[in-house]
């Protein structure tokens, strides 16, 4: 069995180190690890290659974001050889060597999608699961807070068999463990995407197609989180950008009626929210405008600057 271990790094060669040092001590003759680089300005790719001569670095032109570089990185790696499974992994993890591969041993003839628990830095368990909200559940969550707009989206993972794995609609991909016939059947990421919502189209094909995901508790890794925009202004307009995509490609005309609506709803009542703490709290006044930014972006105004 050959595992080909993908990870996708932007600046931040610190963290992607820490992850490597994990990585290189899995056997070499089962194990390959790849690292796409979106055109880093730090020498990141330069770093690797001379501190991990053992791996395979694919330094891309430019950054065409999170899916494409996977996506490169996979097709670069299966022209010279074959690989059993694959791995995506997160720059910004630290993993473990028995995590990795718990994942693999179970990931054996099965029809899923596995992912380890995640944790914070502090041991805490950081909820990577989530549910496929029905159109009016997503409508609602633009009323909630934050707090409780995560509730719903989590919901509640159920044991399997009483079993170690955990059930969910769908896991973020900060680890996902596969075969990569799977990878290849589902259809890979969707490149129309440059970051964030990649992995919850690729996860709502899969479940199109009966694929589970299963979350193995008796696989751990840490979760460092490093943020790849510029700021939360970015950030923000970004996400929305995919959120629309996604809405948009799945369920057609109401799909961005529905996401343009929440994002509407949502934007409108945090600034009304905000308002009467703008006079004294800079903080309130910074949050206001970025709504202001992404109230303006669901109308279909464009320009902002991210």
């Amino acid at each position: 069995m050959k595992t080909l271990i993908i990870l996708v790094t932007f600046n931040g060669y610190k963290m992607t180190k820490d992850c490597l040092d994990v990585l290189v001590k899995l056997p070499h003759d089962q194990w390959k690890i790849a690292v796409a680089d979106n055109a880093s300005s730090d020498g990141t790719p330069q770093k690797i290659a001379e501190d991990f001569p053992q791996v395979t670095v694919y330094p891309l032109a430019q950054n065409k974001g999170f899916g494409f570089a996977n996506n490169e990185a996979f097709r670069q790696s299966l022209q010279n050889e074959e690989f059993d499974y694959v791995c995506f992994l997160n720059n910004d993890t630290i993993p473990s060597v028995n995590a990795l591969e718990t994942l693999r041993t179970e990931a054996k003839n099965s029809k899923a999608i596995f992912a380890p628990l995640v944790k914070n830095p502090d041991g805490s368990v950081q909820r990577t699961d989530y549910r496929f909200l029905s159109h009016g559940e997503f409508f609602l969550n633009a009323f909630r807070t934050v707090r409780g707009a995560d509730k719903h989206l989590h919901g509640t993972a159920k044991a399997v068999d009483n079993s170690h794995f955990l059930l969910n609609d769908w896991i973020n991909a900060v680890c996902w463990f596969m075969p990569a016939q799977t990878f290849k059947e589902v259809g890979m990421f969707d490149e129309h995407i440059f970051m964030y919502y990649e992995d919850q189209d690729f996860a709502y094909r899969a479940s199109q197609l009966g694929y589970r995901f299963l979350l193995n508790s008796h696989a751990q890794i840490v979760h460092l989180g490093g943020g790849s925009a510029k700021n939360v202004l970015s950030r923000s307009l970004q996400h929305d950008s995919s959120q629309l995509y996604f809405y948009r490609k799945h369920f057609g005309f109401f799909g961005a009626l529905l996401s343009r609506s929440f994002r509407f709803v949502r934007s409108l009542l945090r600034i009304g929210m905000l308002l009467p703490f703008c006079i004294l709290k800079k903080s309130a006044r910074d949050n206001a405008k970025i709504h202001a930014a992404l109230l303006l972006f669901s109308l279909g105004f464009k320009g902002f600057k991210k």
